[in-house]
């Protein structure tokens, strides 16, 4: 949709309905989610495909950059689903969830007896880099950031730290838990309790009750907005209302008519958000919570909000490499400038003296479909990963890209003139593979 929800810029026909949605990964395009059948599935929004990324049945379906998804077996082992192959860990006992974090590691949960155990990984080594128990859990939660992970226990909360699962100081509640969400930021939690008719808000620094958000009535559920200005929360007798809390002013702000569905109410890019009306979606400003635009027959999509620029026209002149003079030249060029007691004023973006970028009139780099093998987080395992290919006698290239701070590194081929040639290509490497394509 547009940014203002009333054409289509993108469509693509027969694709199975969607349950819930995983993660979006920005630098591939890609719609990592989970099908109404319960099978996790990608969506190539550059090649306008759908993939299916297992046919086992698996649960406890996560994933941290919508290119590595994580479930559980029905053996209790852990399966990461991934570009450059498939992964499974055996963890000392039955896994029951698994957080993948942004830093490319996961940590395991398992119960044992009275406890649960947490095993510390980062695929695809199989050692156990760290282990930790803590009482009990029924539910985990792990902070947008992720440095903590949150457990609720009984009439209680407990945590780790992912980086080493070293424990963080036991929170205790008056009753159980029933739903939970932290800030963006991670800096507090925001819990709704068992019979409670408020929030109870958690600082992470004190690790103690900072405060409450008192509500018209008992909560069930909670959802955090992304930016972390507001909470909506849904009442326990259902309805079709939804309580807007500010997190700044930790008070309900006002009420919404929507009903609650598994994507809806959300929140949009710009302090808008989407509410269920009959078979129609409404968008609301989230500031005055007055009606903005309408979509006809809204309810009966599912609807995910991304900020997303690749569906955006590129100039070529964007992507032409800069090429730098040889060291011999510059000093030439050096020595040749006349000498002058007053100097301009440095240019606004600091370039290297023997910098020169080729003019406008060069023949762009030729564009078509790249196929891409792996997706990882190393160097190394890249290197490892196109030296083990062999394609008419041509290995694949590494090729390092940044999506959200963090550097991944592509293994890949290409570009081919044609997605057929570049399809052939990924059929004789006899290896699962993507086709994309490149940037013109």
């Amino acid at each position: 949709m547009s940014p203002r929800f009333d054409s289509a810029i993108w469509t693509l026909q027969g694709v199975p309905a969607i349950d819930r949605v995983l993660g979006f990964d920005t630098d591939g395009g890609v719609v990592a989610f989970v099908d109404q059948k319960g099978l996790p599935r990608r969506l190539d929004l550059r090649a306008g495909e759908v993939r299916t990324a297992s046919k086992e049945k698996l649960s406890g379906l996560a994933s941290a950059n919508g290119v590595d998804l994580f479930g559980i077996t029905v053996k209790g082992d852990v399966l990461r689903l991934s570009p450059s192959g498939d992964w499974t860990f055996k963890p000392p006992s039955a896994a029951r969830w698994v957080f993948p974090q942004p830093n490319g590691s996961a940590v395991v949960a398992g119960n044992q007896g009275s406890s649960t155990k947490l095993w510390l990984i980062h695929p695809t080594d199989d050692q156990i880099l760290q282990t930790a128990s803590v009482p009990l859990a029924s539910r985990g939660v792990r902070t947008q950031i992720g440095d903590r992970l949150y457990f609720t226990v009984d009439a209680g909360l407990t945590g780790v730290k992912t980086r080493d699962l070293s424990p963080l100081k036991d929170v205790r509640l008056k009753e159980s838990v029933i739903a939970i969400v932290p800030t963006p930021s991670g800096d507090r939690l925001f819990i709704a309790l068992k019979g409670s008719n408020s929030l109870t808000i958690i600082d992470r620094y004190t690790d103690a009750i900072a405060g409450t958000v008192d509500l018209p009535g008992k909560p069930s559920e909670i959802r955090m907005d992304p930016l972390g200005q507001a909470i909506l929360v849904r009442p326990a007798s259902g309805g079709d209302s939804a309580w807007i809390v500010g997190v700044g002013s930790d008070r309900v702000d006002g009420t919404l008519r929507t009903a609650w569905r598994e994507d809806l109410p959300a929140f949009v890019p710009g302090s808008v958000i989407a509410a269920v009306r009959g078979p129609d979606v409404t968008m609301v400003d989230a500031a005055n919570l007055q009606d903005m635009n309408t979509i006809k027959g809204g309810a009966a999509d599912f609807w995910y909000f991304f900020t997303w620029n690749g569906f955006r026209p590129r100039s070529a002149d964007l992507d032409r490499p800069v090429t730098f003079g040889s060291s011999e030249s510059a000093a030439a060029s050096n020595s040749a400038a006349p000498r002058t007691d007053s100097f301009p004023p440095p240019p606004i973006r600091d370039t290297a003296p023997s910098m020169v970028v080729p003019p406008p009139s060069l023949t762009p780099p030729q564009a078509g479909y790249l196929v891409s093998f792996a997706a990882v987080l190393t160097s190394q395992k890249a290197t490892e990963v196109a030296a083990a290919i062999t394609i008419d006698g041509a290995h694949p290239r590494v090729a390092p890209t940044e999506a959200g701070g963090t550097t991944i590194y592509r293994v890949v081929l290409g570009p081919y003139p044609t997605r057929e040639e570049a399809e052939k290509v990924g059929r004789d490497s006899k290896r699962q593979y993507w086709v994309y394509e490149a940037s013109k």
